[in-house]
């Protein structure tokens, strides 16, 4: 049932096979004429001329008929057309041909011959149109696959590299520096053995101590990295730095701000604890209130914490 419905549809795609259905046809009218007017019609002297002008009719028919056929064909196909143009050019040559031995009422036979001929080549050029026309649908099948196959795979690839910037983002996200354990407060030492008290009192404060850790991160390549620590004076704004030169600033976010502390840690993806001091300068006094600490590295924002002095 279904090489028969395949048979069918071939039957309907292709539309040349009709005019060899047709031409078969010719061929079957042509053979008839030519025994009729061969064995069966025989010339009499008195209706010869009578004849004759049906003999002609009867030809210059066929011939009409053929040539309407060709020329339909051609203009149900020009897309292929110009490929069969010398074929073309043979079968108007020798319909020509023909016609002129019709009109000086040549030889019968050899008229008929060269009618024989001509639907010869005529066949010929119908079967390369259907050749012509199978092969373009074939490649036009192709091409709709190829088109596909290059539309997926171009969709594939986008959706590939939609994948790969999406881990990427992912990895780079994944492989930026965090810290926790934020911490600071102020301190001063003992006299007697130079020990280390943390205090809230304002006028006791000989240093301000803060620490972080870095935390691990495998992802990262192993490098020099920049600790800075800013300590911000309670309702100034301003922040406690070594100079007011530029060499104690950095960048962040495309601005140069001041450090109070800076620490440089060759970093292996291991946590790692900082610790960073600030020195209160010889006859400063600290000042009371809530002190703001950050934390940065060269890469960005890390984290803070507050302390207070009474």
């Amino acid at each position: 049932m279904e090489t028969l419905n395949s048979q069918h549809e071939k039957k309907q795609n292709n539309p040349l096979k009709k005019w060899v259905i047709l031409l078969a046809i010719l061929t079957v009218l042509f053979l008839g004429t030519t025994l009729y007017f061969g064995f069966f019609a025989k010339p009499i002297y008195n209706k010869e001329f009578i004849k004759s002008e049906l003999v002609k009719e009867n030809l210059e028919a066929e011939l009409d008929s053929l040539m309407a056929a060709h020329e339909k064909i051609k203009a149900e196909n020009i897309e292929f057309s110009e490929q069969l143009s010398e074929k073309d050019s043979v079968i108007l040559a020798n319909a020509a041909e023909i016609k002129k031995l019709i009109a000086s009422q040549a030889d019968y036979r050899k008229i008929k011959k060269q009618l024989e001929r001509l639907q010869k080549i005529a066949q010929e050029y119908i079967t390369e149109m259907d050749m012509l026309y199978t092969e373009n649908k074939v490649l036009k099948e192709e091409n709709v696959q190829i088109k596909e196959k290059l539309e997926q795979t171009k969709e594939e690839k986008i959706a590939t590299e939609k994948s790969n910037e999406e881990l990427q983002e992912k990895i780079e996200l994944a492989s930026v520096l965090t810290a926790y354990n934020f911490y600071a407060r102020a301190v001063y030492y003992k006299n007697r053995n130079n020990a280390e008290i943390v205090t809230e009192k304002a006028s006791k404060v000989k240093k301000f101590k803060t620490s972080l850790i870095i935390a691990e991160n495998m992802l990262r390549e192993p490098s020099t990295i920049n600790v800075y620590c800013r300590i911000s004076i309670p309702g100034t704004g301003r922040v406690l730095t070594p100079g007011k030169e530029d060499f104690y600033t950095f960048m962040n976010e495309d601005k140069q701000l001041q450090y109070t502390a800076k620490a440089t840690i060759d970093y292996k993806n291991k946590a790692e604890n900082i610790t960073l001091y600030w020195e209160l300068p010889p006859k400063d006094k600290a000042i009371k209130g809530v002190y703001t600490v950050q934390f940065f590295t060269d890469e960005g924002y890390l984290g803070e914490t507050f302390f207070e002095l009474k």
